[in-house]
């Protein structure tokens, strides 16, 4: 084989390992998801969404559960040429971009009607496959604020076994496997990333995106803009919606001696009800509505012994359990 021959060679079979290696792993972070960039379309929206009137739906795969609530649906293909209204980035709503591609959806997450009922819109698809019990799943989707009127924190995914299909415009009431925890979502210029990771209970088959909170409990709205007079409403943009398997595994291992390793026990999840008992079934150490840190203390801070210890994780009313093995 000749010097240039061996170089070419060589050349190749580097080029071919790496395309090798990123199909293993498109196949493992498949996204079950359909379009969930909003690309793909049976005709192009023309207009806003009215009852009766659903544009989300000309987007493939996309509904809105509440029927009066009249999610959006933008693209590219409705530019000012064709007269703009569900256009991208000039549209009716607003100005924006994308975060990829030449499509995103829209929805009032909150509204205030004037005899001081809620008004909600969701948008929903139906997984590619149901989720599969015990297994961990990472959900990220983007929004961006319309720039007008009131901004809001709790915006999240809901996951589960129900549709919600129903002719009205009511709050879908629930606790979504993932929230924004990082205040407000103001930014009305760039996408801002929402995601989380959660243990499935193995019903899951819809995905519903929106705003969770009770009529009556709604405390982290703002008035993004200071003006008394301004509807009370918030509007987001919603694109690239991403929910993949991941390959994390619970630890099992504790070693808190201050080394850097190991020294406290981190689920890495925002969970309902941590829960830690001894071999006796007596309760050592409980957290709720967090992320869980365990750092080999019981309840009144004192340092625990070696040995074996029993988990109880519930998430979203589904109990998962482990033991952790505690060495000093």
């Amino acid at each position: 084989m000749s010097y240039c021959c061996f170089i070419r060679w060589n050349t190749c079979r580097l080029l071919l390992v790496p395309l090798w290696l990123i199909a293993l792993q498109g196949a493992a972070q498949q996204n079950l998801v359909y379009n969930g960039d909003f690309e793909e379309y049976d005709s192009c929206p023309t207009n806003p969404s009215f009852p009766g009137d659903l544009q989300i739906e000309h987007c493939i795969g996309w509904t809105a559960p509440r029927k009066e609530g009249t999610s959006d649906y933008f693209n590219v293909c409705n530019n000012p040429i064709n007269g703009g209204l569900a256009g991208v980035p000039h549209n009716v709503i607003s100005y924006q971009h994308p975060q990829n591609g030449n499509g995103y959806c829209g929805l009032f997450t909150w509204a205030l009607n004037p005899d001081g009922t809620n008004y909600r819109e969701y948008i929903q698809t139906k997984l590619l496959n149901p989720l599969e019990e015990g297994k961990i799943y990472k959900l990220s989707f983007y929004v961006s604020n319309d720039g007008f009127n009131y901004s809001q924190e709790k915006i999240g995914a809901l996951l589960g076994n129900n549709s919600f299909t129903e002719t009205s415009a009511l709050p879908i009431v629930a606790h979504a496997q993932v929230v924004n925890r990082n205040g407000n979502l103001t930014d009305s210029l760039n996408w801002m990333k929402i995601e989380g990771e959660f243990i499935s209970s193995g019903d899951e088959e819809y995905l519903t995106i929106g705003y969770f909170e009770h009529s009556n409990q709604v405390f982290d709205t703002l008035n993004t803009y200071g003006d008394p007079f301004c509807g009370m409403e918030s509007y987001y943009f919603v694109d690239g919606v991403e929910l993949i398997e991941t390959t994390k595994e619970l630890p099992n291992i504790l070693t808190p001696n201050k080394d850097g390793v190991n020294d406290v026990f981190d689920i890495d999840l925002y969970v309902d009800k941590f829960t830690v008992l001894n071999r006796w079934g007596n309760l050592i150490f409980q957290a709720e509505n967090t992320f869980p840190l365990w750092d080999g203390t019981n309840k009144t801070g004192e340092y625990v012994e070696e040995g074996t210890y029993y988990y109880v994780i519930e998430i979203n009313h589904y109990e998962t359990t482990g033991f952790i093995q505690l060495i000093r």
